[in-house]
């Protein structure tokens, strides 16, 4: 889960929320940009960071009792490990084309494990020859598959940015990859409206909303008070509108 520090207290987003922003910011995004075989494409980048949130698994507090961000996380390989099975294994279950870009994902995430751990290694000698599978069943080259997972890795890093709050302070620009057709993306604004340039998207101005729930209390005994807290926790919708600067794009 994401955990923002505020005056008011904690902030938690759920990966499942962060995926579903990305996928909206993926619904954006000029028809140029889409690649074949859409929704499987959309379904991947909304579900891509799923099965990251079970408290019954996993201890979600620091060693001082306060939510842990995910960046904070210290997964053990056999966690990863299990992880990653978890998500291809579902993905599978929809469609061979969003399992071909949840194993492009896991390998972003996971591939330099390859060489130190013999399961990573098992796993992704399994994805590859999956993989070949799944882009002679659709037609795809690995260019094809490069630039659809791009997108994917574009609409991710922006939501994280967003829901992380990390846009900087007097409209400095944050870069946030080279995922669209290799050209560098910047994002910019304050908290509320944003741009990104250059523009990507069909319209020159739209709002998308995703929730966000707010932990008053400092720190908690358990892993079970905090899933408590949690699930009681008051949701609020946080609004974005995303305004183009070069609107001819």
């Amino acid at each position: 889960m994401i955990v923002n520090h505020l005056l008011e207290g904690w902030e938690v987003i759920s990966h499942y929320t962060h995926g579903l922003l990305a996928g909206k910011i993926a619904m954006q995004v000029k028809p140029s940009f889409r690649p074949a075989y859409w929704e499987d494409v959309l379904t991947a980048i909304i579900e891509h960071d799923d099965y990251l949130l079970d408290f019954d698994k996993k201890n979600y507090l620091t060693d001082i009792g306060t939510p842990m961000d995910f960046t904070q996380d210290k997964r053990s390989d056999s966690d990863a490990l299990a992880h990653a099975e978890l998500v291809i294994e579902n993905a599978a279950q929809k469609s061979q084309m969003v399992a071909l870009l949840i194993g492009a994902h896991l390998e972003f995430l996971y591939g330099d494990k390859i060489a130190a751990h013999k399961g990573f290694k098992s796993f992704f000698n399994m994805v590859l020859t999956e993989r070949k599978k799944q882009l002679k069943l659709y037609g795809w080259s690995k260019d094809n598959l490069e630039e659809a997972y791009g997108l994917m890795r574009f609409c991710d890093r922006a939501s994280l940015i967003l829901c992380q709050r990390q846009l900087p302070a007097r409209d400095r620009k944050l870069e946030i990859n080279k995922g669209l057709e290799h050209h560098r993306y910047f994002i910019h604004g304050e908290p509320g409206k944003v741009s990104i340039e250059p523009w990507p998207f069909q319209e020159s101005r739209f709002e998308l909303h995703y929730e966000t729930r707010l932990l008053q209390k400092a720190s908690f005994r358990s892993n079970k008070q905090l899933a408590k807290a949690v699930e009681k926790a008051p949701i609020k919708l946080e609004s974005v509108v995303f305004e183009g600067v070069d609107k001819q794009g």
